[in-house]
This record gives C-alpha cells, sequence and structure tokens, in this order.
C-alpha cells in the first residue's frame, strides 16, 4: 500500500481527491471503479478505498496512538486523530439521508 510521508504531498493528494469527489460525475465514476478513476487524477491506484455515503461513514482508526497525550487529555493531539480519521477531507454541506 501507499505511503504518504510528507505534508506537501498529503494535501497535493487531498487536492485531487477533493477534484473527484466535487464533482458528481467523477465522484460515480470513482465509487463505481476506484482503480481505474485514481490514475486518471494522478493518484496511486493501490489505495484503499472506502466511499461515505449518506447512512454509511467510515471511520479511520490510527495504526498507533500516543496514550500518554490521551491521557494528557492534550487537545492538539485529539484534533491531531480528528483530521486522521478523516483523512483531512471534510464535507462541505453534509450528506442528507434519503
Amino acid at each position: 500500500m501507499t505511503s504518504i510521508q510528507d505534508t506537501e504531498t498529503m494535501y497535493q493528494v487531498a487536492e485531487k481527491f477533493a477534484s473527484i469527489v466535487e464533482n458528481d460525475q467523477m465522484r460515480a465514476q470513482f465509487v463505481g471503479n476506484p482503480a481505474g478513476t485514481l490514475p486518471e487524477a494522478d493518484l496511486p491506484k493501490d489505495l484503499t478505498v472506502y466511499a461515505d455515503t449518506a447512512d454509511m461513514v467510515h471511520l479511520v482508526v490510527p495504526a498507533a496512538v500516543d496514550m500518554d497525550r490521551i491521557a494528557a487529555r492534550d487537545e492538539s493531539y485529539f484534533e491531531e486523530l480528528g483530521r486522521a480519521a478523516l483523512g483531512f477531507c471534510a464535507y462541505r454541506d453534509l450528506p442528507i439521508p434519503e
């Protein structure tokens, strides 16, 4: 699996990915064929993709957590974990269940 090591690359991937999910046609193509859509957006095709829907949201569990920072109730660390769980993606408008 691809691992993104630096922040700049992570933001570039996030921008490319956002361009897919913000376009209804690209999003539908992506959900139907993620491995085929990722290279079109110049993204690695070996990423694992889970598509959230109005009634299904996926939460990313970090590979490791800093228990000392959790025990210390480190707010900045909680924010960091939240960003990691969301994969730096955010809805402009929350999806409305049908």
